[in-house]
């Protein structure tokens, strides 16, 4: 649809409107006068961008120069627009001439001198006839600037004088255009961590069976034109100089795969895609062979790949890769520090001295890094299965949650027999890279077959406030513990530009988060059961213009995070000295939906003069509009047998 965009004759304009008057330039009355400056802002050149020959849908860059005096106006923009060469004088003779918007550059303060810019603008997604084109601007078309001693040299001018000077000159071929860019490749915080030699099978080949994450993050990718919004996105592993195939989860379909389809919504701004990549046994494998443990760091390269679907040829398919270096560990149950666990508030309970066994169990588990650990460790009086899980969804720079889960059942023979089991989950919330702790919850008993006596504890806290915080040394144990939080709580604020226009944001979440869970010990045998933590937390977010001559808003359908951590764990430590025989099982499942929907802002700010008024343009900044690629159930960990020892 051709748009009708900005008369740059504005003196034809205002006269057509007999608004002379109110505009017209006052002459000097004396020499004196006439020596003084005045303020002023003035367009000097235009000049052509470096490929001149573009296609509908394409992006481009041009340099201008402008020149001020005594002006510090701040937010000013400066309008561009494209106008067929046979229709050019309609910039003189037209109020609404035929031209085609290609977008508003934004200078954030005006000083005296000559300036150089350049501006980032787009051809429109439209039908535009082949042929010459001229490209003409004009700066301050909102009129933030008061009392401007001269508005007629702020636009392109003279081209019925042949001066080309304050215009750019292209040529329009409306073929066929396409083009996809990866912008940015991102994995979680940074690190990868896989699972040491002998945690894993080494053989498989294909796509994964197992459902845990291996590597996840985001990418960022723009498509320019407007018919065709279908990519596929491959992955592959260099490690030692060898590329291996990576697989990524499908969504709705429960499995991996080895490519993953994505739709652009639209094509003005980049967007945001996250993945959830798994790895198989021969893929593992390499890793751990290539990994030495004396390096101060090692790594793998990851290249992500944009596929054209369409039987059109794209127009630059070299921009279609990012491949970005990934430092690597494997999780080997080295000493670790703790910090992990005081941080969540996961450590043993605080009521007791913690058995030296399970302190060490602990420590033997956690560090600040971890991503997913999880094992089965034995000995002839030791037995310890657990799964700690945590990840980076979404980008800390708009929305992201970090979810931790941990989860162990811990077995000793030693005084009688022993046995520690946990569960428990938290969540750390960024928003404009700021973070917060949101909620975290879990249980833990331990139950000593020496004395008859179980030391629980049960934990809750919400934005760094304790709501639950209960634990004892007993002989009998029934309690159930219940606890329902919904409401608002704004977190975070920070300031978005949008075109010229300033938008303050205030953000957080709203929703529901949750705690159901049972603790029972009765005759030497010790439960855990329930959801441990359910949350479902949408963004909530308000807006602010900064300018009085704008209006805007901000909208947001988005979730956060839903989430389900649901454990049934038991311990039997009745048989642990009469018949050395502890009896166990754990079965720790969660599902996980993360970073759903669409946030934005939007405003309204004056555009085009249309002779004696200001109609409004809108303009939108998209934070996110995705859908939920992390969305899965996976057991984290199911062993149901007894220990002898």
């Amino acid at each position: 649809m051709r748009k009708i965009l900005l008369s740059l004759s504005i003196l034809g304009a205002l006269t057509a409107c007999g608004d002379q008057e109110s505009h017209s330039i006052v002459q000097p009355t004396s020499n004196d006068e006439a020596t003084q400056p005045v303020a002023n802002v003035r367009l000097d050149s235009l000049s052509n961008p470096q490929q001149t020959v573009l296609q509908p849908g394409q992006p481009l860059q041009l340099d201008y120069t402008i020149h001020s005096t005594l002006l510090e106006t701040q937010h000013v923009g400066v309008t561009f627009m494209a106008i067929a060469q046979d229709k050019v004088a309609q910039l003189d003779s037209e109020v609404e001439p035929q031209g085609y918007d290609l977008g508003t550059h934004y200078v954030p303060q005006l000083s005296d001198g000559e300036h150089t810019f350049t501006a980032e603008l787009m051809l429109p997604n439209e039908d535009m006839p082949s042929g010459d084109y001229l490209i003409a601007a004009y700066v301050d078309s909102a009129q933030s600037i008061e009392n401007e001693a001269d508005l007629s040299d702020n636009r392109s001018r003279n081209v019925d004088q042949g001066d080309l000077t304050t215009y750019a000159q292209i040529s329009i071929d409306s073929t066929y255009y396409h083009d996809f860019v990866m912008d940015t490749l991102v994995v979680g915080d940074g690190f990868a961590m896989f699972p040491d030699k002998g945690k894993r099978e080494i053989t498989s080949q294909g796509a994964p069976e197992h459902k845990r994450s291996d590597i996840i993050g985001h990418f960022d990718a723009s498509k320019f034109g407007h018919l065709v919004s279908d990519a596929r996105v491959t992955a592959t592993l260099n490690v030692a100089g060898t590329d291996f195939d990576a697989h990524f989860w499908q969504e709705g379909q429960d499995k991996y795969a080895d490519s993953m389809l994505i739709k652009f919504a639209d094509h003005t701004q980049s967007h945001y895609f996250p993945y959830d990549i798994a790895i198989n046994g021969v893929l593992l494998d390499k890793l751990q062979q290539s990994y030495d443990s004396n390096a101060e760091e090692n790594t793998f390269e990851l290249t992500l790949t944009l596929h054209d679907l369409s039987t059109h040829s794209e127009a630059n398919s070299e921009n279609n890769s990012l491949t970005i270096t990934v430092p690597y560990s494997l999780y080997d149950q080295q000493q670790p520090d703790q910090s992990w666990l005081d941080d969540h508030d996961l450590t043993a309970p605080a009521t007791v001295s913690t058995p030296a066994v399970s302190q060490k169990a602990a420590n033997y588990a956690l560090n600040t890094d971890s991503q997913g650990i999880s094992g089965l460790l034995s000995n002839s009086d030791t037995l310890w299965a657990f799964e700690i899980f945590s990840n980076t969804y979404g980008d800390k720079s708009k929305v992201a949650i970090v979810p931790s889960f941990l989860s162990w059942v811990l077995l000793q023979s030693s005084n009688g027999g022993l046995a520690w089991t946990v569960a428990s989950g938290g969540f750390d919330l960024y928003m404009f890279d700021k973070s917060t702790d949101l909620f975290s919850a879990g249980a833990s008993g331990i139950a000593s077959g020496a004395d008859g006596t179980v030391t629980y504890s049960m934990g809750v806290s919400l934005l760094g406030n304790s709501l639950i915080k209960e634990g004892d040394t007993v002989s009998a144990l029934d309690e159930s513990y219940g606890y329902d939080w919904e409401e608002e709580q704004k977190l975070f604020s920070t300031t978005f530009t949008i075109v010229i226009v300033p938008v303050s944001v205030s953000a957080g979440v709203k929703g529901s988060v949750g705690v159901n869970t049972d603790l029972k010990y009765e005759d030497q045998k010790f439960s855990i059961g329930g959801d441990v933590l359910t949350a479902s937390l949408d963004a909530y977010a308000t807006a602010g213009i900064d300018l009085l001559v704008a209006s805007g808003g901000i909208g947001v359908d988005f979730l956060i995070i839903s989430d389900t951590l649901s454990a049934e764990a038991y311990v039997d430590i009745s048989k642990a000295i009469s018949d050395s025989e502890i009896g166990y099982g754990i079965d720790v499942s969660n599902h996980m939906k993360a970073i759903e929907g669409e946030f934005y802002l939007w405003v309204k700010y004056p555009g085009y003069e249309f002779c004696c008024s200001f109609p409004t343009k809108t303009a939108t900044k998209t934070l996110y509009n995705t859908g939920a690629l992390y969305n899965k159930t996976w057991q984290m960990l199911d062993y149901s047998d007894s220990f002898k020892f």
